[in-house]
């Protein structure tokens, strides 16, 4: 009997959970559940393996162990195909995504550099070259671990974002031609980058004036003010081209500047600074990239919406301001230390405080499992072999996330949407009936049958407990409900069980019901 689907009570709220307990003996360093929480929040998903690791060397060691690891590359592309136009064949590189992110050492790294992904947006809607793709992705991989201030640089220098939001070849005003600056780049560098719209307290809450309305944290004077000063980049010279002016679009290296074309006049900038007259394109751009890291606004601006990506989508105000603290001091006077940031957010007690399986669930807490999150999390649950061949990235489009390929500058959602109840959900922004289906339709293919011919799945490490209800539920929570099973999913299962005799039928069922529940689906 196939088991009915509960993936449409999604909507209204996130579930709280009830915790089966641990298995008896000597306790390790940390819980099962708290160390399958974290690789929720910090990794592609829990393995057995890496829940085993996990508790012998405890959050910090795990920590310390991730930001050492090597990092995992996207690998270099073609830039012609074999017709000889330009390669843009994006197939390689997903592959390629999904083997680091189910296999990858570098869990952390790749699950960060995900997240900076969404944030500082290019996709192939616009930049629709593959051979752009792996230098870019490596700024976000280098950049995980390093200072956002360095992040700011190298992803505004990149070629890649010089096309998408066009700094590359923006050069200064010609009266005569009647041209000026292009804006784009300059206000996203400000709206979505780097401070928003309106300045913010540390908690994130909104700065009011004394109208009680929001304080905006620049003008449209200080937009084309900053677009001024990021005139005179153009795109790396090719190898068999001749340097230019304004270079053809050539994706691997940095943009380089062109002090012809740059605005030397004097620019005032956001926070009211004035950039003197007569600097290089790499002095203001510096310039701008200084203020903007010395504005109050930008810690809980970007520390929000990391948090938002790792852990949940309604920090509390005091989680964010905590963040934000570290973000705009790491204890040695250094703003923008992302191994820091990272740190405070994976382990601020808002984050751990469902590692006690006694705690008061909160209702509004955690995450729905973007569609890449949910596919990754289900294969290395199911000890998939992600192939050259494999093409498991076709399921991410399916459920409306083409992997490189946002809709918008926005990304795939917007980070300040919210549920009609007003709770914000932002991966919700791309969750409806229709996907809700098409969720359950793939894990029924990856239980029942054949989700990717080339991508094999394994479920037999559940088979020794398929006749004892007690065990498999038990073994199935470990793997994918943080040893957590509420009553209500308890019962839809035993009774789907029970209705089946065979072991490897009572095994998929059990699985069916659990990965297509709100418990599994939300990330708490």
């Amino acid at each position: 009997m196939k088991p009915r689907v509960l993936l449409f009570g999604l909507f209204p709220a996130y579930l709280g959970f009830a915790s089966l307990g641990y298995a008896q003996g000597s306790a390790p360093a940390i819980s099962d559940r708290a160390a399958e929480r974290l690789l929720d929040q910090a990794a592609w998903g829990p393995t057995p393996a890496d829940i085993h690791h996990l508790q012998q060397i405890g959050i910090s060691g795990w920590l310390d162990e991730q930001f050492q690891a090597p990092p995992s590359y996207l690998p270099d592309q073609p830039i012609l195909n074999s017709a000889g136009k330009t390669n843009t064949d994006f197939t390689p590189l997903q592959r390629a995504f999904f083997q680091n992110v189910v296999s990858g050492p570098d869990q952390l790294r790749q699950r960060v550099a995900f997240a900076l992904s969404e944030m500082w947006v290019v996709s192939g809607i616009t930049v629709n070259a593959a051979y752009a793709w792996a230098p870019y992705y490596h700024v976000l991989v280098d950049n995980a671990f390093g200072n956002y201030r360095d992040l700011i640089k190298a992803v505004t220098l990149s070629p890649a974002m010089g096309t998408y939001l066009n700094m590359a070849n923006n050069n200064k005003a010609n009266p005569a031609k009647g041209t000026a600056a292009n804006e784009n780049y300059a206000r996203e560098l400000m709206q979505l980058f780097t401070v928003g719209l309106v300045q913010l307290n540390p908690d994130g809450s909104p700065v009011l004036d004394q109208n009680g309305n929001p304080v905006p944290t620049y003008s449209q004077a200080m937009v084309t003010a900053t677009a001024r000063a990021l005139t005179g980049w153009t795109y790396p010279t090719a190898p068999d081209a001749t340097a230019k002016a304004n270079n053809s679009a050539y994706y691997i290296g940095q943009m380089i500047p062109v002090e012809t074309e740059h605005d030397m006049s004097s620019k005032v900038i956001i926070g009211n600074v004035t950039l003197p007259p007569n600097q290089t394109a790499e002095q203001d751009l510096d310039g701008v990239l200084d203020t903007l890291m010395a504005q109050p606004t930008i810690a809980p601006f970007v520390s929000r919406q990391l948090i938002q990506h790792l852990v949940t989508s309604n920090p509390s105000p005091a989680y964010i301001q905590r963040v934000s603290s570290v973000f705009s001091n790491n204890g040695s006077g250094i703003t923008g230390d992302m191994k820091s940031v990272i740190t405070a957010i994976l382990t601020d007690p808002e984050a751990r405080a469902a590692d006690d399986p006694s705690s008061v669930p909160n209702a509004n807490f955690g995450h729905l499992r973007e569609p890449v999150l949910f596919i990754a999390d289900l294969l290395r649950a199911l000890n998939a072999n992600v192939t050259d061949t494999s093409v498991i990235y076709s399921f991410t489009a399916a459920l409306g996330q083409t992997l490189f390929y946002p809709p918008t500058v926005f990304s795939y959602f917007s980070p300040l949407y919210q549920l009609s109840n007003g709770t914000p959900a932002p991966e919700f922004q791309i969750y409806s009936t229709a996907t809700a289906a098409t969720r359950a339709n793939i894990i029924n293919a990856a239980i029942y049958g054949t989700l990717d011919k080339n991508t094999p799945l394994d479920y037999s490490e559940f088979m020794p407990y398929a006749n004892d209800n007690l065990s498999l539920f038990d073994h199935i929570a470990y793997v994918f409900l943080h040893h957590s099973m509420s009553p209500e999913i308890t019962q839809a299962v035993a009774t789907s069980v029970n209705a089946t005799t065979s072991a490897q039928g009572r095994v998929q069922a059990a699985l069916y019901i659990v990965l297509t529940s709100a418990e599994y689906q939300v990330v708490q």
